[in-house]
């Protein structure tokens, strides 16, 4: 397992729908110890903190919306059992996706025993999720978007800690990540 350090979670106030802040004192579902989940029937995507980052929030929300909308997103989700970090660099703020074969949880920061650990600045994070799937699942790195996430990775601006004994989990999550 990988385990290169932890980090700090930017803290956050949330507004509930209703405008007013939530706090770790509020409801039952909004204490600490308690998986609140996303909104909506069956879903599958949880989070352990009982106010998650704004950054794991999108996280969660994209990884959501990617497995509903895609066959095949569901059951590469459905069948990797993995830990993810994502740190990103430029506003020092990381999240762990606990990908549970068929469930994810969600942690605001990085926690012990990763998998994988991803460490690059917010643009070249979200740029992950731009990456189009091509043939047998392998991303494609020959058009603008993914010549630009190779060049950082060669760089050192993209950095993916436990990626050589881990190539077909980096390559899993990437198809998850991806909105293309």
């Amino acid at each position: 397992m990988h385990d290169a350090g932890g980090g700090r979670v930017a803290g956050r106030e949330l507004e509930s729908a209703s405008g007013d802040s939530t706090s770790p004192s509020g409801p039952a579902e909004e204490r600490p110890g308690h998986l609140p989940q996303l909104v909506g029937k069956g879903r599958e995507v949880k989070y352990a903190d009982s106010v998650p980052s704004a950054f794991a929030s999108m996280l969660g929300g994209l990884i959501d919306a990617n497995i509903e909308k895609s066959a095949a997103k569901h059951r590469d989700f459905d069948e990797l059992g993995a830990r993810v970090g994502i740190w990103v660099t430029d506003i020092d703020e990381g999240v762990t996706l606990d990908f549970q074969r068929g469930s994810l949880v969600v942690h605001n920061g990085l926690t012990p025993e990763r998998d994988i650990t991803i460490r690059a600045e917010a643009d070249t994070v979200m740029s992950l999720s731009n990456l189009k799937i091509g043939l047998f699942g392998m991303p494609i790195y020959y058009d603008e978007v993914g010549r630009g996430v190779a060049l950082k990775l060669l760089r050192g601006k993209l950095r993916i800690e436990g990626m050589l004994g881990n190539i077909a989990t980096v390559n899993t999550v990437t198809r998850i990540f991806s909105v293309k």
